[in-house]
């Protein structure tokens, strides 16, 4: 290879190089950056905990006999219009919480209703889907094809809390 050759690239070696100091010495920047990438992999192990521990909790309350269907949950692709993302909704590709009735007979719609009703009227279990960032929950009878899905943020009650701390501290009047 030439002199001036070898030399040409080098120099495109050496800049590719101090472009990537560059964004490394900035670190503010890259403080941050790695903050969201160690977060993103603390919440998915989180949201696998959450999927795992409700997989087992279904299957065990249906061989008890305590549930006629079998559910499964798992992460799937949520709804992407504005009426279901939040400030804290993942991809969409990963924002839908799904519940699966896998086992039993098949469920109608009705009972796909009051089945995301249950889910959604226990405010803890919402605050978890919350904050491990779905924004979907979707009800899914897998034989029949009957399903259901609900905006999470309508059922999460974020002022509920205020409210009540300002009524029990006697700052609202009666």
């Amino acid at each position: 290879m030439k002199d001036w050759l070898r030399y040409i690239v080098l120099l495109a070696a050496y800049e590719k190089f101090c472009k990537f100091v560059c964004f490394v010495s900035d670190t503010k920047s890259f403080n941050m950056r790695w903050r969201q990438i160690v977060n993103w992999f603390r919440d998915f192990s989180l949201r696998n905990q959450f999927i795992k521990k409700f997989n087992d909790n279904a299957q065990v309350n249906f061989r008890n006999l305590s549930v006629n269907a079998l559910l499964r949950a798992k992460s799937c692709a949520g709804d992407p219009s504005p009426d279901f993302r939040h400030e804290m909704s993942a991809p969409v590709i990963a924002s839908g919480f799904a519940l699966e009735v896998i086992a039993g007979e098949d469920v109608p719609q009705d009972d796909i209703i009051l089945i995301g009703q249950t889910i959604l009227y226990n405010e803890s279990v919402v605050r978890w889907l919350w904050a491990l960032h779905w924004d979907t929950l979707i009800v899914k009878d897998i034989r029949s094809g009957n399903s259901c899905q609900w905006a999470i943020k309508e059922f999460i009650h974020l002022g509920g809390l205020l409210c009540a701390v300002q009524h029990n501290f006697g700052f609202l009047e009666d």
